[in-house]
Formats: structure tokens, C-alpha cells, sequence
């Protein structure tokens, strides 16, 4: 089964079973929802320093704010992996790439040498040549299984 995060209809749903005074087992239940879920959107948001109650346009509100602050929807243009192409082509390891973007203060974000790493092996998934430029051929990480 898929996961998928609880919408915001859901949400109001959950909190006019909860103003009706059904425990969270049974409003799993009749959503349809696992209770572990149910207990984490009430923990985390629950309005704490008020009254402890759910609010669901306030959690609603929240989780979109959490999405929008995640690391996780931050990704680097094409106009960022420029400088580092320029300085793979000079036979820079990736370590020394992100040294040197530090040290000359050449990109606002932080860029890592896994990232690099990354983008040099999807760049020659689709048939790039900037692993070619690495000054030593390493083998690809791969999933280490039992």
C-alpha cells in the first residue's frame, strides 16, 4: 500500500470526529487510516501552548509550512553545476570543488561532494562524459542487501 499524506478535507473530517467525542481508534476507523498515523498529525499539530486542541486549518497551515522549509525540495540548477563542470573538466576531485566554491564564496547554498558525485553518475546515466574527467575511476555506489 502507497502512502499518502492526509489532505486537508481529511483533516476536518479527523477534527469533527474528534469534536464528537470518538476515541482515535475509531476515527481510524472510518477514515480509513492507520491509528499511528492519527496520534502523529494530533502530536505534532495539536495547539500546544494554547489549549491542546486540534485545529485543523492551524495544522493544516503548519504542515505546508514544514514542506515548504524542508531540504528536501531544494535542488541545484544547471546555472550551479556550471562552475563545478568548468573545474571537473580541470581535474578537480569533487572534495576540491566544494572547497574551492567555499573558499571563493561562489554559491550561496552549500553544495556537498556526494552531490557532486550524484550528478557526475546521472550525468553519465544519460550518456554524459563527466566521469571521465574523475581523476580516479571509482565503481558506483550501489544498495547492499542481506
Amino acid at each position: 500500500m502507497k502512502y499518502q499524506q492526509i489532505t486537508r478535507e481529511e483533516r476536518y473530517t479527523i477534527a469533527a470526529y474528534r469534536a464528537q467525542g470518538l476515541s482515535v481508534i475509531r476515527i481510524a476507523e472510518l477514515t480509513g487510516r492507520h491509528r499511528s498515523t492519527l496520534y502523529r498529525e494530533f502530536q505534532r499539530n495539536s495547539c500546544h501552548r494554547t489549549d491542546g486542541a486540534y485545529r485543523p486549518s492551524k495544522a493544516d497551515s503548519r504542515t505546508r509550512g514544514r514542506r515548504r522549509r524542508s531540504r528536501r525540495n531544494r535542488h541545484y540548477s544547471e546555472r550551479h553545476f556550471k562552475i563545478v563542470r568548468a573545474l571537473l573538466r580541470k581535474k578537480y576531485s569533487p572534495e576540491q570543488i566544494v572547497g574551492y566554491i567555499r573558499k571563493h564564496k561562489l554559491m550561496k547554498r552549500r553544495l556537498s561532494h556526494e552531490t557532486i558525485y550524484q550528478y557526475i553518475w546521472r550525468n553519465k546515466k544519460n550518456g554524459g562524459n563527466l566521469w571521465t574527467h574523475l581523476r580516479q575511476a571509482s565503481k558506483q555506489r550501489r544498495k547492499r542487501y542481506k
